[in-house]
């Protein structure tokens, strides 16, 4: 019979959600158990998605010694403690990004996981995305030359600050194009000039453009806007180039290849990361979550994303 990794999902945000719904989507996969702090919340959640097992705080969870491995969704500021328990614990364990708020809780936990016995994975979900992963190959293959520059879009609707502007959004958006580029151009960042705009500090203007140098020369652009108007229904407007003294690729994600005209408005379903099919779940998220799960059956560290690629996108990002 087909081993089954036994997981558990601490932190019942929406995005927790999407994972327990990508997990379901595998053969491989039991979820065991949830976490919240909030005992409803974790009730409702067992209960909607039939896991056997519910706790209210995550310590709980983590002393659960049938849970192999762990999704730590909370909040980002809330990473470090569960993580490096869990590390503790035996566990594998896979964060969601960014890795943590702050470079020094990035540390700890990286420290953290070269002491333990489990694999650590951080939720870098462009890379599991093949049309990025395809401008990487090019870029690593040589195709393109010595690239000279990198640029990155990544605007949301306004209507989305409320629910995220409890973080910067240099850790929500931007931190995704910022590894992308790390893994593209495969060396670090020299120095970093951004400028940023918050919401409740500047009039409703809500977002981040920054200006990095990588080492050897190559310069990249990043551009997280959250003024998308709700009408126009878009809920992802990004874009990604790559420009080399051979070759150029360039992913324009803004032109979707399906959209929906309705009498309520139009709308770009999702087809790259979260993607309904057949009663399941496809797409970048069940392909990373995948990737995890073998890794943890096998007990061997990920070769795509590796718990310190999550600590260098903090840093060259965030102080």
């Amino acid at each position: 019979m087909m081993r089954r990794l036994r997981v558990g999902v601490i932190g019942l945000g929406t995005f927790a959600e999407s994972h327990i719904r990508a997990y379901q989507s595998l053969p491989n996969v039991e979820v065991a158990a949830v976490a919240s702090h909030s005992r409803e919340r974790a009730a409702a959640i067992a209960t909607e998605y039939g896991i056997p097992t519910w706790y209210e705080s995550y310590d709980a969870l983590i002393g659960d010694a049938s849970v192999e491995a762990i999704s730590v969704t909370t909040a980002e500021s809330d990473h470090r403690d569960p993580a490096i328990q869990a590390l503790a614990a035996g566990k594998h364990v896979l964060v969601e990004k960014p890795l943590a708020a702050t470079t020094a809780d990035a540390q700890a936990i990286v420290d953290a996981a070269r002491e333990a016995s489990g694999i650590l994975m951080l939720g870098h979900i462009l890379r599991f995305d093949p049309k990025y992963a395809a401008i990487r190959e090019a870029a690593v293959k040589g195709e393109l030359g010595r690239l000279v520059s990198l640029s990155a879009r990544r605007n949301r609707p306004r209507s989305l600050i409320a629910g995220y502007d409890r973080v910067h959004p240099a850790l929500v958006t931007a931190i995704h194009d910022i590894d992308i580029m790390l893994w593209v151009a495969q060396r670090r960042v020299r120095w970093v000039r951004a400028v940023d705009r918050l919401a409740d500090r500047d009039g409703g203007a809500h977002g981040l453009w920054g200006l990095l140098e990588f080492e050897g020369g190559l310069v990249g652009t990043i551009e997280t806007v959250w003024l998308v108007p709700d009408a126009a229904g878009i809920r992802t407007d990004d874009a990604f180039e790559a420009i080399g003294l051979e070759g150029t690729a360039k992913l324009q994600l803004d032109v979707s290849a399906l959209r929906l005209w309705r009498t309520q408005g139009s709308e770009v379903p999702d087809t790259s990361y979260e993607a309904p099919l057949h009663g399941a779940m496809a797409g970048a998220l069940k392909e990373e979550l995948a990737h995890f799960v073998a890794c943890a059956l096998s007990g061997k560290p990920s070769p795509v994303v590796r718990a310190e690629d999550g600590l260098n996108a903090l840093q060259s990002s965030w102080p």
